[in-house]
């Protein structure tokens, strides 16, 4: 998935939509977009929702120091030995019935997996699970009023 060229429900799927942590400080760069494709993939198979893909709409090209990119993506091509047979295999439980539930159950399994891979993906397991508390803070049911100490259900 390409994060130029995306377009996705929010409301459905937006959970979803975390691009990882990258950039500056981390050992991936340029997989943020791919990262969350996987989740959104497993998750939308999951609770039987669609995903179009297709050509782009927008053709990007741009010349860049392909040096530069392979420093940033490195440990992306060597991890997708493990990546691509994880996202491949894994299965998320009846109990998961909203996208953040399978979202935190990703989550578990990325650290129980992938984090023997490398730290980084324990690290990026913790961000998930923030990621969806974030969310469901910033996005309170529809019916619900947001008070200043959070969300609280309207009373009839």
């Amino acid at each position: 998935m390409c994060g130029m060229n995306l377009a996705f429900d929010r409301e459905l799927i937006g959970p979803a939509m975390y691009f990882g942590l990258m950039g500056d400080g981390q050992p991936i760069g340029r997989y943020d977009d791919m990262w969350a494709g996987w989740c959104t993939k497993v998750i939308t198979d999951h609770l039987s929702l669609g995903i179009k893909t297709g050509l782009p709409y927008i053709w990007h090209s741009k010349a860049s120091n392909p040096f530069v990119n392979l420093k940033k993506e490195y440990n992306g091509i060597f991890w997708q030995e493990e990546l691509i047979p994880f996202f491949q295999s894994v299965t998320l439980s009846k109990e998961a019935t909203t996208v953040q539930k399978c979202y935190l159950e990703l989550a578990k399994q990325v650290r129980a997996k992938l984090g023997k891979v490398d730290g980084y993906f324990n690290k990026l397991a913790d961000a998930m699970v923030t990621w969806i508390e974030a969310w469901d803070e910033l996005n309170p049911p529809k019916g619900a009023i947001t008070t200043t100490n959070g969300p609280a259900l309207k009373s009839k």
